[in-house]
């Protein structure tokens, strides 16, 4: 349940920003969501940005010293960060606890051309997905580059990624459907086609596979709705409406779930971050058009950690918001 209690861990080497008392809900409600920092440059986590990196933005007119366009951010255990960034045709890779930060383009030195999803996998290697260049890439924590992930089939606009112990899953987008490989690329199966019904999609994504049950949660977008399935691409449920009220979903965008099971919902067109229960009832609404804490301008990816960190990429503020579930903190 969203409001049991919930002893929070430690959030490691990300400070807290200067603004301590923002929350949701506002008093007099109990806390569940604060807001914890907000980065937009390598500064921003006590970073000085390397040769390499100091080189490339150099050469970008200084652009790449900070976050442009991210569409995605993930953590990993070893406390790296990682954020997808189409604007600057690259990922950025901040290593907090080594005060380092790279930017990651591929093997032979091109850039990404359209970086917009990344998924952990094992030994906390990172997947990449690039829509424009119709392929997913892989980037090991001691390269500086990404490597093409090969896929046995060819991928149209891959989208959204998720990993579990035996599956890669890809948000397939114009073909309106979900991929699952093994790890070493071979196609698994498919399930989806477009449609409106049940299992159906209308460019489809993101997609997030939820730790405690493997189930996917499938952002449906021009269905404007949240699909479930089994690991296997079984059919669970779905919620879901375009609307303009609190609870729709005219544009959702990125999804995840946090270790109670209840989930977050990214929308464009509201400009929130809309949390509910497995049901699909509402339970807490953040957002809206702006730069301050908690406000957004077209957020995209969301990552949540098992540090109850909660990543958003918010694309045209070009920053990545930190927010943290305290559940009963006091």
């Amino acid at each position: 349940m969203f409001l049991a209690s919930c002893a929070s861990p430690p959030y490691s080497s990300i400070g807290e920003s200067s603004i301590r008392d923002i929350a949701w809900p506002p008093p007099p409600g109990k806390p569940r969501i604060r807001f914890i920092n907000e980065i937009s440059t390598a500064a921003d986590l006590g970073i000085q940005p390397g040769i390499w990196s100091r080189l490339a933005g150099w050469l970008a007119g200084g652009k790449e010293y900070r976050l442009i366009r991210p569409t995605a951010a993930i953590m990993t255990p070893e406390e790296i960060l990682y954020v997808a960034d189409p604007g600057a045709k690259a990922v950025h890779r901040f290593d907090i606890r080594h005060k380092k930060h790279e930017i990651i383009r591929l093997q032979d030195g091109a850039a990404f051309r359209s970086p917009i999803a990344l998924a952990i996998g094992p030994e906390n290697q990172v997947y990449v997905s690039d829509s424009a260049l119709n392929q997913v890439f892989l980037i090991r924590s001691d390269k500086p580059y990404a490597v093409p992930f090969q896929t046995s089939i060819a991928l149209d606009q891959p989208t959204g990624l998720a990993v579990d112990e035996k599956h890669l899953y890809v948000v397939n987008t114009l073909r309106h459907e979900i991929l699952a490989f093994d790890l070493e690329g071979e196609l698994l199966f498919r399930f989806g086609n477009r449609g409106t019904g049940a299992g159906e999609f209308n460019f489809p994504t993101m997609i997030w596979s939820e730790p405690s049950t493997r189930h996917l949660w499938v952002t449906d977008s021009l269905n404007f709705r949240i699909q479930q399935f089994d690991k296997n691409g079984r059919f669970i449920s779905s919620f879901g409406r375009p609307g303009n009220a609190t609870g729709d979903l005219p544009r959702p965008k990125g999804i995840a779930t946090d270790r109670h099971g209840n989930l977050y919902v990214l929308d464009s067109l509201h400009n929130s971050m809309q949390i509910f229960n497995s049901a699909g009832e509402l339970l807490l609404y953040i957002g809206e058009q702006g730069q301050g804490p908690g406000q957004f301008w077209l957020p995209t990816g969301i990552f949540i950690d098992d540090k109850n960190r909660i990543f958003v990429a918010d694309s045209f503020n070009s920053r990545v918001q930190i927010f943290r579930y305290v559940g009963e903190e006091r």
